[in-house]
Order: structure tokens, then sequence, then C-alpha cells
């Protein structure tokens, strides 16, 4: 009896030991006890497996937990999987996988519904492990920023979320670095480039995000017009290609050329059936109208006189084909009920077309008095940028399509009024989110330091006045 109890008693104690969690990866796959020999553990070396150490691990769920509570998530993430990939991963892998299921998910889909997010990236990394290892990475990246905030462009974290995210990230790479003649690679090598740019965006590292950019469109660009594509993606890489525009860094995606459904924009753009072809056929001619805007952004006055024939002419060809999508989409509006969250979209969709025909009307203007006109415009854009930040509730902190950003940069760093621009950097600051390329933190620290220049000017300039003023009297 009594050694019975003894028996029962050594259990116990073996079921309360710690689990080991610096142990090799291969021993933590096959759930058999590591004895942790750097470099190589012994249990691997006799048995002939690889063994491999996690560079980094996660820090413990607690944290996580206790973080969930305090945001008052209705549906918390759940501690296994139902069902998951049929290679080893490890149980940190497993956690973030699951945070992308129950939270990264959602918040990409936070503006507008996506089989890109919905279907196709969940079924692939159910297939791919180097899907799999880069929605990881995607996630760990994501749990940090929801815990203290995204960094600013140029900051580099080196705590042990972005480590383990980069590590996995390298795992991804290295996966695909050794396929070779698969028909299905250069899908999963552009899905993996999505998941890269958004990894980096999230990390503060633009260089690095538009590296992994430009290396899928060169992809793209290698694709036959009349091969079939998945326009789930391409849409992804016409929305990041449009957007590194504002960085100097985009415009390498060809419209017209490489895909069949951008091939006559013009028939495109002349039937909207759904909200998701609205938004498509809208990014293209966002994708034409910014590399424009662009270019005038770093004209002189001088320099739109001496071209201003030619500028005028695209501008109005630009304002003409905004013109037109918006007269299909709201024919289309009006043979359609939506329910509240398509409603949101319909209302981003037109905020979108508002804000950049606004901005194309006043690009060649660089007289303060003329763009005095164009105020009552920006305060109706403001007001329609408040109303739809009111109407949602669970506002989403990172997404790959554009939302409001767009429109509240405008407002902030070119209208005349500095009521209305300290507005949109209100609306800016009371939302911290990033959209693509966009981070609303920077885009508003950005606005605030250009109205100080601008003050700084004008101070300087009166008392320059005031010294000529002086001089003057003086000698009268």
């Amino acid at each position: 009896m009594r050694q019975a109890d003894q028996t029962l008693t050594s259990k116990r104690q073996r079921a309360r030991s710690k689990k080991s969690r610096t142990g090799c990866r291969t021993c933590r796959a096959r759930h058999v006890k590591c004895d942790e020999t750097p470099g190589a553990c012994k249990r691997c070396t006799n048995t002939g497996y690889t063994c491999e150490y996690d560079l980094q691990t996660l820090p413990r769920s607690g944290k996580s937990i206790a973080f969930e509570k305090a945001k008052g998530y209705k549906n918390p993430i759940p501690f296994a999987v139902v069902s998951g990939p049929n290679w080893a991963t490890t149980s940190d892998e497993r956690r973030c996988f699951l945070h992308f299921q129950y939270r990264t998910t959602p918040t990409l889909l936070g503006l507008f519904d996506s089989l890109l997010w919905q279907e196709i990236v969940l079924q692939m990394s159910h297939s791919e492990p180097a899907v799999y290892h880069a929605v990881v990475a995607l996630s760990a990246v994501h749990q940090d920023t929801e815990m203290y905030g995204m960094p600013l462009p140029g900051q580099d974290p080196q705590n042990r979320w972005h480590q383990f995210a980069l590590e996995q990230c390298g795992r991804s790479f290295s996966l695909l670095h050794r396929r070779s003649h698969d028909p299905r690679l250069r899908e999963i090598m552009l899905l993996c480039c999505i998941l890269f740019v958004l990894v980096e965006l999230l990390r503060g590292q633009y260089d690095t995000a538009f590296k992994h950019l430009h290396s899928g469109l060169r992809i793209l660009k290698e694709v036959k017009a009349d091969e079939k594509f998945n326009p789930f993606l391409l849409s992804a890489f016409t929305t990041l290609d449009m957007q590194s525009m504002q960085f100097g860094a985009g415009g390498l995606l060809s419209i017209g050329n490489t895909m069949a459904y951008q091939t006559n924009l013009a028939d495109g753009l002349g039937i909207v059936h759904d909200l998701q072809e609205a938004r498509q056929n809208l990014t293209v001619l966002l994708s034409a109208v910014t590399d424009f805007l662009t270019r005038c952004g770093s004209l002189t006055q001088a320099d739109i006189v001496a071209e201003y024939e030619a500028l005028h002419h695209m501008q109005l060809q630009h304002l003409s084909q905004l013109g037109q999508f918006d007269d299909c989409f709201e024919y289309f509006c009006s043979c359609h009920v939506f329910n509240s969250r398509e409603h949101r979209g319909v209302s981003i969709i037109r905020l979108l077309n508002h804000s950049f025909s606004l901005a194309l009307k006043t690009c060649l203007l660089r007289d303060d008095s003329v763009l005095e006109c164009y105020t009552p415009e920006y305060n109706m854009l403001l007001s329609l940028v408040e109303d739809v930040i009111d109407h949602f509730e669970d506002r989403p902190s990172f997404t790959l399509d554009i939302g409001i950003i767009p429109a509240l940069y405008f407002a902030a760093m070119w209208c005349v009024d500095y009521e209305i621009r300290c507005r949109a950097v209100e609306a800016l600051q009371r939302w911290p989110h990033r959209e693509g390329s966009f981070d609303s933190n920077w885009v508003a620290f950005i606005a605030l330091e250009r109205m100080k220049t601008e003050s700084l000017t004008v101070h300087a300039e009166l008392a320059l006045c005031e010294v000529h003023q002086a001089d003057y009297t003086w000698d009268n």
C-alpha cells in the first residue's frame, strides 16, 4: 500500500513538473524530453533527427490574457486548435496562429471583406509551411502592437515578439528557397510577399517592406496577360503599390499591361456588380491619380506655369474618370439595400472618391488666396470622415485597405484654414491605426511639424517687416 502511494506521488510530481521551453525545436515537436545540449542535443543526434533550436521564444501567455481582459474582448482566443497543419509545430507558433485566426484576420477585414483573408490565407496556411510561418510572424508583431503600440518609421523594436517574428520570416523564406519547379510556387511566393510587407510595415521598417513589395511586383510583371491569376492577390498588390507611391517607392505595377482585368479600364468601370468590384476599380483609378499627385507635389509655381497645358489636361482627365466612377457607383447604390457593414464600405468608397477629387482640384494651385475658396469643401470632407469614425464600433488597429487616413492627410497638410487642419490632426490622433503604408500617428506628426514650420516662417516674415518698417521710420 505504501509503495502504491509512493508511485502515485511520484506520478503527480512528474505531472506538476515544469515543461521545458528551452529544449530543441525537434524534441518539442515530437513531445519528448530534450537534454538541451548546446548545438545539437543527444536525443536528436542518437536518433538521426536534425536538431534545431529556436532562437527566440515568446513571453508566457499570462500577459496576453490579462491584456484581452483589460480590452474587454467579447470572444477570447481558445487554447487549442481544432484542426491545424499536418506538420510539427511548436506551442508558440500554434498560439500565434490562433491569434491570427481570432484577432488579426478580423482586424484586416475591418474596412472591407476580402476572400484573401477570409479563405485564401487560412487555407494555404494549413497546406503550405512557408505561408504558415509568415502568418505566425505577422500575428506575433500584431500582438506586440496591440499591447505596446505601433513604432514610428525608423524605430527598430528589439523585444522578443519582434525577434520571434523575424525568426519565423526566416523560416518561411528558407522554405521558399528550397522549392523549385513547383507550379504553385509563384502564388505562394506572392502571398508570402504580402505577409512580409505587412510584418515590416507594422515594425516601422519601410525600406525592408518596400523591398519585399518590389519582389512581389517583379513576379507580377512576369505574368502573361492571358494567364489566369488570383484577383484578390492582384488587388492587394495594386493597393500596396499605390500606397508606396507616396514614399517614392511605388508605380512598379504597370496598369493596363500585366493583368487581364486592367487591360481595358474604361470598359471595366461601366458596370459595378458588388462592393468588392467597386473597391478594386477605384483602387486602379486612384493608383493613376496618386502618381499624378505625387508628381505635382514636387513642382514649383514656375514648373507648373511652364507645363500647365499638359498638366491641366491630365488633371481634367483624372477628374473625369473619378466622375464617371461616381456616377456608376451611385447608380449601383440606388439599386441595392446594404446592411450596416456594407453601408460603412459604401461610405468609405464615397469618402475616398471625394478626397482624391478634392486633392486633384487643388494640386496645381500655390496661391493661398485661391486655395481659400476650397475651405468649405475641406470642411465637408472632414465632416464625412468624422461621420465614418463615429459609426465604427470596433475600430481596427491595422488594415491593408485605405480608408480615412488619405482624406485626413489632405486636410491636415493642404487646407489653408488652421482650424480645419487641427481638427484633422485630432481625428488622426483619436483613432491611432495603420492603413497599409499609412500610419495615422506618423501623418499627424508630419502635419503638426508642417504647421510649426509655417508658423515660424510667418513669425520670421512679420519680424522682418517690423525691422524694415523701423528702418524706414528712422530714415524719415
